[in-house]
């Protein structure tokens, strides 16, 4: 079963990849699986030397397409270079290469041009992992010493004497998340708020999610407030992050974001937990056969809530068998973040088990490991948000019913591109269609292809090829004309996952 990357996939070009033209081509069209935003779009075409010989953005007088045009200069002879950047639909930068020839290909070339988007995707990993861990843990360790100093454990600033350091670094790491990730967009960003659109930040959650992280440190910085106001702030704080990224490009986003507020709030708490206990040892006194009991269900409660919340979002943004079929680096990543996980519990489980038998606890090294260890699990968590994942391919097979007469309809591994439709259609009054033609929609867009005709097979059936362009849920009608003119129509929704990639 054939798997897809989550993001704007490139499923068509002219000229195609690899393709030997005998003239220079006059215009470049590049066709994506969704519609992007135009002026976030570019492209950059190289000489066998590596050298530019065209840049410019798609001409059109929409907003967004999935088809981009481009006009092209005269071309010599020679292997060229298409260099593509967009943006998907939910905020993620994405960019491609392949080459064509013009008269006869030449060598060099293709392998010369660098990704530009590496380097500042590996920046943006490195400052959202400062800024979201810092967050993750001053958020999970002020809200389990709330709990514990309730307890009469000590509260947080009996062990951190000056915690209003904390909001000047958070804010810097939080400015600089957000330069990264502006940094590894188009260029044409910044170029097109300018010209007054305003309205593209809209189309980049993981933006509005950076504006809402400041607005919650700028509010935390205000002195005198009741504890109530911090508490909320920092709750805030710690569930943001789960706002960003590929939520917003899942079928069913405000489902999905249900268990990622509760994986985002549960590592916080249980790394906050931890943290706490650190602090503890070394600048607080206990009674740790007490406080055993206080901080092991707490414990074992916020790392339930993870696993569970966990096995949830692989739910809801792919499937266990997509994952290993369709193998990728989002797999890799998720299995080590799975395995990690598991060491943790591992080391918990041995430092409960030390802590009852001897009732002090003592074990002092591992819990700094287990520490460490949920700080790479942050680390893990930033890199899977920025990677693409492998999605499932379903097949289609309905029975429709209309005018008491009922159709069976199927399609194998939906995803975009082109996909055959076969229908069975059953005689009327002994009486077989003259025609048969399928038409899609595509409301969200505003969209509406066909009707395409369907060929009588020699089973009876009907088939039609369907050109499903982007992903995203289609309504399709198939209508029959049966001899004496009674015509009879079958309508249903279908969703449809990204294209191969």
């Amino acid at each position: 079963m054939p798997t897809a990357d989550a993001h704007s996939a490139l499923i068509e070009s002219i000229p195609a990849e690899k393709a030997v033209t005998e003239k220079s081509p006059t215009t470049l069209k590049l066709r994506f699986n969704e519609p992007v935003e135009l002026d976030l779009a570019n492209v950059t075409i190289y000489d066998r030397n590596s050298l530019p010989v065209f840049t410019h953005q798609p001409e059109s007088k929409s907003e967004r397409s999935a088809n981009l045009s481009f006009s092209l200069p005269k071309l010599k002879q020679g292997t060229y270079t298409v260099q593509w950047s967009v943006v998907s639909l939910d905020g993620h930068p994405v960019s491609g290469s392949y080459y064509f020839s013009v008269g006869k290909a030449t060598s060099n070339g293709a392998n010369a041009i660098a990704d530009g988007n590496q380097s500042s995707g590996v920046m943006l990993i490195i400052f959202r992992t400062i800024a979201q861990g810092a967050i993750v843990l001053l958020a999970g360790v002020y809200i389990f010493s709330i709990w514990a100093e309730k307890r009469k454990y000590p509260a947080l600033r009996q062990l951190i004497t000056k915690l209003n350091w904390v909001y000047p670094i958070l804010l810097v790491a939080s400015v600089a998340e957000l330069v990264a990730y502006v940094n590894s967009l188009p260029p044409g960003l910044v170029q097109a708020m300018f010209k007054g659109r305003w309205d593209l930040l809209l189309h980049f959650p993981f933006v509005l999610m950076l504006f809402a992280q400041l607005a919650c440190i700028l509010l935390l910085m205000i002195p005198g407030m009741v504890r109530g106001w911090y508490i909320v702030l920092w709750l805030a704080l710690a569930i943001t992050p789960a706002f960003g990224g590929h939520v917003w490009g899942l079928a069913h986003p405000y489902a999905a974001l249900i268990p990622r507020i509760i994986h985002q709030l549960g590592i916080s708490l249980w790394l906050g937990a931890l943290l706490y206990m650190i602090l503890i040892r070394r600048k607080g006194k206990v009674h740790w056969e007490e406080f055993r009991s206080f901080f092991v269900n707490r414990v074992l409660a916020f790392s339930g809530l993870v696993i569970l919340s966990g096995i949830a979002m692989v739910f809801f943004q792919t499937s266990w068998k997509a994952i290993f079929e369709g193998w990728m680096n989002w797999s890799t990543l998720l299995l080590c973040k799975i395995v990690l996980t598991l060491l943790m519990l591992c080391l918990a489980l041995v430092q409960t088990l030390k802590w009852k038998k001897n009732g002090e606890f003592s074990t002092f090294r591992l819990i700094r490991t287990e520490w460490l260890i949920g700080i790479v699990l942050i680390l893990l968590g930033v890199w899977l948000s920025q990677s693409a994942y492998p999605l499932p391919k379903t097949s289609y097979d309905k029975a429709l019913t209309a005018s008491e007469s009922t159709v069976q309809v199927h399609m194998k591994n939906l995803h975009a591109g082109n996909k055959s439709m076969t229908i069975e259609i059953p005689p009327i009054k002994g009486k077989k269609p003259k025609d048969v033609s399928v038409t899609i929609f595509m409301t969200d867009h505003d969209m509406k292809a066909g009707p395409y005709p369907a060929k009588e097979m020699d089973t009876g059936s009907y088939q039609v090829l369907l050109p499903f362009v982007m992903s995203g849920n289609y309504r399709y009608s198939i209508t029959a004309n049966y001899p004496g003119g009674k015509t009879t129509e079958w309508t249903d929704q279908v969703s449809i996952s990204s294209a191969n990639n």
